[in-house]
């Protein structure tokens, strides 16, 4: 395992974030991440004090991002744009760069920290982690706890379910981004799932498995968060599902408290200075 650069870095786009940065970054950083490279949709909140303790230690790097007008391959905001941009930024300054949303926390269920788990992962030029959608938890408004500890019902997942994944790559590996979900890598080069079965490009949906990696999407959350979220999709192009529809309650059919296991490290973290 190289630990002459940093080994795992997260990307992500964000606007209007700063309630929850905080609490990302710090999970994070409990499961093994190091860096992070961030991009700013043109926020208007205070996410700049948030920030600034780890951009003063190097920990986060903030590239301001202005919007496109169009949706691309049904990402708006020139999401697949900024996450070339941190590949050619970035290429060299980690082994690993994680393409995630600030609503999903990437951890491993086994406990292991994510350098550990990857260095399983050598070969490939990346590795795809299926995504688990997590419900507002009977919230009908922002409640004061974590996120992480505030919502803990998620989606049931027979078998042969199939979901969305998002990506960790080998920067040097990388060639380009397709979309929020996936790459393309050089040479022709395939990604592997957790199971080290290859995972073609362009991505598509596949069977859940996440005993060893696995993405809690918080894509809920309250339901008045939702609604706001909603709004925000919709300004930039991308209508998303009414919060009265069935699907919504679909999110809510299991309880799975896994993630909590990270629940005191976190406030113990969170109420220290960033180091």
């Amino acid at each position: 395992m190289d630990r002459s650069k940093p080994y795992l870095a997260l990307c992500s786009m964000y606007r209007d974030h700063a309630e929850y940065l905080q609490e990302w970054i710090e999970f994070h950083r409990l499961v093994g991440v190091e860096r992070f490279f961030l991009y700013d949709n043109e926020s208007t909140d205070d996410h700049e004090r948030v920030l600034a303790p780890y951009v003063e230690r190097g920990i986060v790097t903030v590239h301001p991002w202005q919007r496109p007008e169009s949706v691309e391959r049904g990402v708006p905001w020139g999401l697949i744009y900024a996450f070339d941009d941190c590949l050619a930024r970035h290429r060299d300054d980690s082994r690993w760069i994680a393409f995630i949303d600030i609503d999903e926390f990437l951890f491993s269920p086994t406990g292991r920290m994510l350098p550990d788990v990857l260095g399983e992962f050598e070969s490939a030029p990346g590795v795809v982690v299926s995504q688990l959608n997590y419900g507002s938890s009977g919230h009908v408004r922002k409640p004061p706890g974590l996120v992480i500890e505030s919502y803990v019902h998620r989606r049931s997942y027979p078998p042969d379910e199939r979901t969305f994944v998002k990506s960790i790559v080998d920067p040097a590996r990388t060639a380009k981004c397709f979309n929020a979900h996936g790459f393309f890598y050089e040479e022709g080069a395939t990604a592997v799932d957790e199971n080290h079965e290859p995972f073609p490009s362009p991505p598509r949906k596949k069977p859940v498995s996440a005993s060893l990696l696995r993405l809690n999407h918080y894509v809920v959350k309250s339901r008045e968060e939702y609604a706001q979220k909603r709004a925000l999709w919709t300004s930039a192009g991308r209508p998303w599902p009414d919060p009265d529809l069935d699907w919504i309650d679909r999110e809510h059919a299991e309880r799975d408290e896994l993630i909590l296991r990270w629940v005191p490290a976190l406030h113990e973290a969170l109420e220290a200075p960033v180091a």
